[in-house]
């Protein structure tokens, strides 16, 4: 843990973010947020038969119908800034197509070394979808990753174990300040970004201050490789292309993020996230 408190905790960072929003941009957001889920709640109910109308009376009960899950809510575009949607816009295969293509060309100025990160928890979906066990999964993603160009193959267990020794640490000095300090405790999870987001745009001071500051595996993973990792390679963060194999769409959210971009190397830690 003493090798990398730098590129783990973020707490300055995302106490100023917070400091910096008024209640009367969270309450705007808020609003905006819930009118959006409201929205598409009336939108859905009109466009498909298979969500049903709206509200009906059913043995004398009412029935409000489907309501809209926050996992569709949070990886909609409503609420999303079209700077943002530009940036989740080029995490896709073709962007990554891109790169490697640069690769086989004989400029060796332009390239850059791709490296992937794969999150345990997506092996399950490639183990089911080709009859294969964990293990099995794991190596021929790896093989497959290595054909099409991509030069190191990382885990993210390693950046799994720093997020939950960081989560720790944290937690013990909250406990110990528990008695002055009103927002010591409870501490909410910060290793979830579709959480994070719902709180910060829906919740607001009520929740921000007791979450964790620990960053999550992905972004532990992505300071890992642009820093203690291009370091080891004699690189510069800017020529190493970080892309990560994760389950979520959030994960694409959390990548954009300001805080995860180095604007004097104009890199990001997390290039590109592909969802499995």
């Amino acid at each position: 843990m003493l090798l990398f408190p730098h590129l783990i905790c973020h707490s300055q960072v995302r106490r100023q973010m917070t400091g910096k929003m008024s209640e009367v941009k969270m309450a705007q957001r808020k609003e905006k947020c819930e009118n959006c889920t409201k929205q598409c709640n009336k939108k859905q109910g009109e466009d498909g038969a298979n969500w049903g109308l709206e509200n009906q009376e059913v043995h004398g009960q009412l029935n409000k119908g489907p309501q809209l899950l926050l996992s569709a809510c949070l990886s909609c575009d409503g609420c999303l800034s079209e700077e943002d949607t530009l940036k989740i816009s080029q995490q896709n295969l073709e962007e990554v197509a891109r790169v490697l293509a640069l690769n086989k060309k004989c400029d060796t100025s332009k390239h850059k070394v791709v490296v992937a990160s794969v999150c345990p928890q997506s092996l399950p979906f490639f183990a089911v979808q080709f009859g294969l066990d964990i293990t099995e999964a794991a190596h021929k993603l790896c093989s497959f990753l290595k054909s099409l160009g991509v030069k190191f193959v990382f885990d993210t267990t390693v950046a799994a174990g720093f997020s939950i020794l960081e989560t720790q640490k944290e937690f013990i000095q909250r406990y110990r300040r528990r008695h002055h300090d009103s927002h010591a405790l409870p501490m909410f999870t910060s290793s979830c970004p579709g959480w994070i987001r719902y709180a910060e745009r829906v919740l607001g001071s009520l929740v921000t201050p007791h979450i964790c500051t620990a960053r999550s595996p992905q972004q532990i993973m992505g300071c890992l490789v642009k820093d203690y990792f291009s370091k080891q390679q004699k690189l510069s963060p800017e020529k190493v292309y970080h892309m990560v194999v994760a389950p979520c769409f959030d994960k694409k959210l959390e990548a954009v993020r300001e805080e995860f971009y180095n604007s004097l190397m104009d890199t990001r830690d997390v290039d590109c996230v592909l969802t499995s």
